[in-house]
């Protein structure tokens, strides 16, 4: 299959390390000679910033601004797969954000590094030199057990980039070109824009890398898993129109938030195994933000990322999914709405206990559950709102259950109404 496998790959330098970057990294090894060997000249494409299509590139194509943090892959007991994000020495992520799916890859454990980049290849002269915002989002692969990861990543985003129905292309009797190509920005996936395999950083000795390049999101390192935490600023309340005053009354923009990000996550699991293609890794932090605000909800735009452990659709994978879309939804749904805020009852791991071995997926045993528990008043009024006779539990434990696809539960869900719309 198409991919990103280390047969073949003859390494190249290693992505060129601006200097700052190199004296304040700590890499081993990211040292004034190493940026001497990895300075290339930059090929220039006429009127090309950025690529618009996944496509092989080189390392001379990107810069390294500065080193996010480290991603662990490891093979517990029990077969489960955890990935780990190690915060970065400047605090751009989180200390920890796990990622777990029971991927096919027994590899052992792998080594990625994440980096914020810029690029420098395509740049026609006109992109800014400022580094205020990356451009791309970098993951180095480090060792032959990452390796298999990178190239289910690369696999995964050639099948999403490769349905030939995307693209209204076409061409008149006379020879005129109509019709627009397909944009990959228009998929709700994080867009990878290109793959390359180089020199390690820091270690022109080792054995080669490979990288993934991601564009930088609007709302750069944003996970939903962050939102439920997230310290919200004042929202200033608009008085006019008298329908947005009462729209952002109380926790309307919080509810419409939920609301939207729940449409989001299963919007892009629709768009994806409308493609044929199955993620295999699904949790919160999967999910990449524009925002984290509460009154931007609705401008919120929901991306899917992490594909290293995605593979070809079947009915037991698309069940696999939807069973942890719903666990996302569940956990987004309580911690965010509980009057008490996120709380270890109100976990993943919490609440899949209580849905799966203490309600037994039913609907109606979990309602009584927790309408007698004054901490769950919002989350309550959201599931039931317009009396829509149970509906909102339904909803959910259907997805659960993965019987319903994507696309039958995200129909539901535009259809939800909070009691600030």
């Amino acid at each position: 299959r198409a991919g990103m496998t280390t047969a073949g790959c003859a390494p190249g330098t290693a992505p060129r390390v601006r200097g700052q970057f190199a004296r304040h990294a700590r890499l081993r090894g990211a040292s004034g000679s190493h940026r001497a060997v990895a300075r290339a000249r930059a090929r220039r494409v006429p009127n090309v910033v950025t690529p618009n299509a996944l496509m092989r590139a080189e390392a001379a194509d990107f810069e390294l601004l500065r080193v996010l943090g480290q991603v662990s892959y490891a093979v517990e007991s029990s077969s489960e797969k955890t990935l780990t994000w190690s915060g970065g020495e400047d605090g751009a992520v989180p200390d920890s954000i796990s990622v777990s799916g029971d991927g096919p890859h027994e590899v052992g454990d792998a080594v990625m590094k994440l980096y914020a980049g810029k690029v420098v290849g395509w740049d026609d002269g006109s992109m800014s030199k400022s580094n205020a915002v990356p451009d791309v989002l970098l993951k180095e692969y480090v060792n032959a057990a990452a390796s298999a990861l990178a190239d289910a990543e690369v696999t995964a985003y050639m099948a999403l980039y490769g349905d030939p129905s995307d693209s209204t292309i076409g061409m008149t009797w006379d020879g005129k070109v109509l019709g627009e190509a397909f944009d990959p920005a228009s998929l709700p996936v994080v867009p990878l824009i290109a793959f390359f395999a180089s020199k390690q950083v820091g270690n022109s000795d080792a054995n080669g890398s490979l990288w993934t390049v991601q564009l930088w999101g609007a709302g750069g390192l944003a996970r939903l898993a962050s939102y439920p935490s997230k310290r919200q600023d004042i929202y200033e309340q608009k008085w006019w129109p008298p329908v947005q005053r009462a729209r952002d009354a109380g926790i309307g923009p919080r509810a419409r938030f939920v609301r939207n990000a729940a449409r989001g996550v299963f919007n892009a699991i629709a768009a994806i195994h409308k493609r044929n293609v199955a993620h295999g890794a699904i949790d919160a932090s999967a999910f990449s933000l524009n925002t984290l605000e509460d009154g931007r909800a609705d401008d919120l735009e929901v991306r899917l990322m992490n594909f290293g452990f995605a593979s070809v659709l079947t009915p037991e994978k698309k069940q696999q999914d939807m069973r942890a879309a719903a666990i996302v939804v569940a956990e987004l749904l309580f911690s965010s709405l509980a009057l008490n805020g996120p709380s270890q009852s109100t976990s993943a791991v919490a609440l899949t206990r209580l849905f799966e071995n203490v309600f037994l997926l039913d609907e109606k045993q979990a309602r009584e559950y927790f309408l007698e528990d004054g901490n769950y008043t919002d989350v309550v009024e959201f599931l039931e709102f317009r009396d829509r006779q149970g509906d909102g539990w339904r909803l959910l434990v259907d997805a659960w259950r993965g019987d319903c696809s994507a696309e039958d539960i995200l129909g539901r869900l535009e259809a939800v109404q909070t009691p600030y719309d």
